[in-house]
């Protein structure tokens, strides 16, 4: 029934909305800046910038007995294109404390009784819970709750919309798995199809999803009319060098890609796996990639887990292919707030990237506290025999007192080249050779400050560029010494020369001279 519902609902998309898409290309950013733009880079380095947090965050916090034990993991949230309206469809859970039948703090049942909620806003910031009638929870006979638990808990949401789709233009690939009440729809644990005419009933349309995902954590993406795409997350099995603490059932948690033509039968892409490396803290962990389309590629979010802290923080990633994943640096883009803070413990993304007014917005459901207890305030030998005592091997993690946040980046700012060692030293980044004849070069940047001296102007930042021949020679009139030193916070600056600002026939390398400057991007333009 799936396969015949996908074919007459799915591919025939012609206009595809941003929700499960991973967006597409943007206009308003230059090509992503990649290390094999380059043949030479010398004294050069990567700079990551930090997300900012949105003023208004927490965006959703829990009121109601169904969801103030936590709400925002595990979700989906997008501005819905067929209603007008921003709708949010996360993870919900309720309040716990322990008690008799709750001994240590490794027996939460928190995660069996994960139910899928519904939030919606005008403006992506302000958000109210729906009244809706087909799930009641004790005396509310209306609620915000799409599925009942005795169908099995709900994670993971993935959501697609099609507008030109009358009969069902929402579709889900949601996580069913076993709860203390109850079995999924078919009896088994794994992601489930449901289609919707209205974002509020759904109808389940087939599942479970058959390998390579496996049931574990994934997002689905619909790209193209018979392009479908997930990354998910698998554990395996530790390799010489982890360090797994005692506290930790898990190892070599990794992200995974897979591609389907028709989104049921599903292959595993070869080419491509995120695991810890030997640039990577011997105890780290993947956790979600979260992508959009951008011009030259891709861009994504990841989550990283780190089991010795029991946090979880962000980096970020770009892709040409979607396949094969570069960092242009291992530290977060978003970090983890002191414990207690939204986000002092772990940042679960949503499904979506959203491009709004020049910023890119990460939404995600921030923790207070950890994955799982840490009593490092014992000494080593007493907390080893302490873990020993009450650990089970199985799913011991806290509950997730969580709220839904964002955050935000410049979107055509997210990574810089640089120069490594700063202050007076250049460093130097020459393009592949390519034929420029003709065209004018756009940068960018943001140059750093003078240095406080009596000295005016001392040590400030600029950018210069000079044209090189085929032998690698600078070309007469486009050398750096031809180009005009270039200052400022600029988006998109045009390289000026004595000779012009277009490159001549001859040009087929632009070598850059970096002091004290962000290099964001580069773009030539005919």
């Amino acid at each position: 029934m799936l396969a015949g519902l996908m074919a007459a609902g799915l591919l025939g998309m012609t206009a595809l909305a941003q929700s499960g898409t991973a967006a597409g290309p943007q206009s308003d950013r230059m090509p992503l800046l990649m290390p094999d733009d380059f043949s030479e880079l010398h004294l050069v380095a990567w700079r990551v910038e930090p997300g900012t947090l949105d003023p208004s965050n927490p965006l959703v916090e829990g009121e109601m007995p169904w969801d103030s034990g936590g709400v925002g993991i595990h979700g989906s949230v997008f501005h819905d294109p067929i209603s007008g309206k921003w709708r949010a469809y996360l993870v919900c859970t309720t309040p716990e404390e322990p008690s008799n039948d709750w001994p240590e703090p490794w027996s939460s049942e928190q995660g069996r009784k994960r139910r899928l909620c519904l939030y919606e806003s005008v403006d992506g910031i302000r958000w109210t819970r729906p009244e809706l009638s087909q799930v009641s929870f004790g005396d509310h006979k209306t609620t915000n709750i799409l599925f009942r638990l005795d169908q099995g808990t709900s994670a993971y949401s993935s959501i697609l919309t099609d507008p030109s789709d009358q009969a069902a233009p929402y579709k889900m690939y949601l996580l069913r798995e076993r709860s203390l009440e109850g079995d999924p729809p078919a009896g088994v644990s794994g992601y489930y199809f449901y289609q919707s005419l209205d974002g509020y009933k759904w109808e389940l349309a087939g599942g479970p999803v058959k390998d390579p995902m496996k049931g574990d954590l994934a997002f689905f993406y619909h790209l193209k009319p018979d392009e479908y795409v997930a990354y998910y997350r698998l554990a395996g099995q530790p390799q010489p060098g982890d360090h797994l603490p005692l506290y930790e059932n898990a190892a070599r948690r990794s992200i995974y890609r897979a591609t389907s033509t028709d989104g049921k039968k599903w292959i595993k892409d070869e080419s491509m796996i995120l695991t810890a490396d030997e640039l990577d803290h011997r105890d780290t962990q993947y956790q979600e990639l979260v992508p959009i389309s951008v011009p030259g590629g891709y861009l994504a979010t990841v989550t990283m887990y780190h089991p010795l802290s029991q946090t979880q923080d962000v980096r970020i990633a770009a892709s040409h292919d979607g396949s094969h994943w570069w960092f242009p640096d291992r530290r977060p883009v978003l970090g983890n707030a002191p414990l207690g803070d939204y986000g002092g413990g772990m940042i679960w993304q949503s499904q979506n990237l959203i491009v709004q007014s020049g910023r890119l917005y990460m939404y995600y459901g921030a923790s207070e506290g950890t994955h799982r207890q840490v009593s490092d305030s014992l000494a080593p030998s007493k907390t080893v025999a302490y873990l020993q005592t009450v650990i089970d091997g199985s799913g011991h993690f806290l509950p997730f007192n969580t709220a839904l946040c964002r955050a935000y980046w410049q979107f055509d700012r997210l990574y810089a080249l640089i120069s490594s060692a700063g202050g007076p030293t250049v460093g130097v980044a020459a393009t592949k050779s390519q034929e420029l004849g003709g065209q004018q070069l756009w940068v960018n940047i943001v140059t750093r400050p003078a240095k406080k001296s009596s000295i005016s102007g001392f040590d400030e930042g600029y950018l210069q560029v000079e044209l090189l021949d085929a032998n690698d020679k600078p070309l007469p009139g486009f050398s750096r010494q031809d180009c005009i030193q270039l200052k400022g916070d600029h988006h998109s600056l045009k390289v000026k020369w004595a000779g012009g600002d277009r490159a001549p026939k001859e040009a087929t390398k632009a070598k850059f001279y970096l002091k004290r400057v962000f290099l964001y991007g580069f773009q030539f333009k005919g």
